[in-house]
């Protein structure tokens, strides 16, 4: 089981911790809600299948990013949904692009909320002074 201790301190400080044991999610929707210093993550999750579990979720609030041009650190908000499915068994590769192999039998909610953060963190973004300059030029 992962602990709270193991989370960066600065970005995961009023999260509440959320597990839940695969064999305890029922076929009826459930929500759940997590919350970071500036980011929300909510939404339902039930049982839909003997090895599956549907989780549909949104994340809102604000989150740092890194511009990919300039490399300076701004904030942007963020308001994404996402559908993701965990399994209690080995995933194959080409089924895995939208799955959480749930390996010790145990839905954490935490993990994948930090998981779709760190996604969305890692696509490619502008700050607001480089998005507006048309002409970009750089020095070698």
């Amino acid at each position: 089981m992962k602990s709270l201790s193991s989370l960066p301190k600065e970005r995961f400080t009023d999260i509440i911790h959320m597990q839940i044991p695969f064999r305890k999610v029922h076929e009826s929707p459930k929500s759940f809600k997590l919350k970071n210093n500036a980011i929300e993550c909510f939404g339902t999750f039930w049982r839909s299948g003997k090895s599956l579990v549907t989780i549909q979720g949104e994340l809102k609030g604000e989150a740092e990013f890194v511009c990919d041009r300039c490399g300076e650190i701004f904030t942007a908000p963020v308001d994404e949904s996402f559908t993701i499915e965990a399994v209690d068994r080995p995933v194959k590769v080409e089924e895995s692009l939208d799955m959480v192999e749930c390996s010790d039998g145990i839905v954490d909610f935490e993990y994948i909320c930090k998981s779709e953060i760190a996604s969305i963190q890692s696509e490619y973004h502008l700050c607001p002074n480089c998005k507006d300059k048309e002409d970009f030029e750089m020095e070698i």
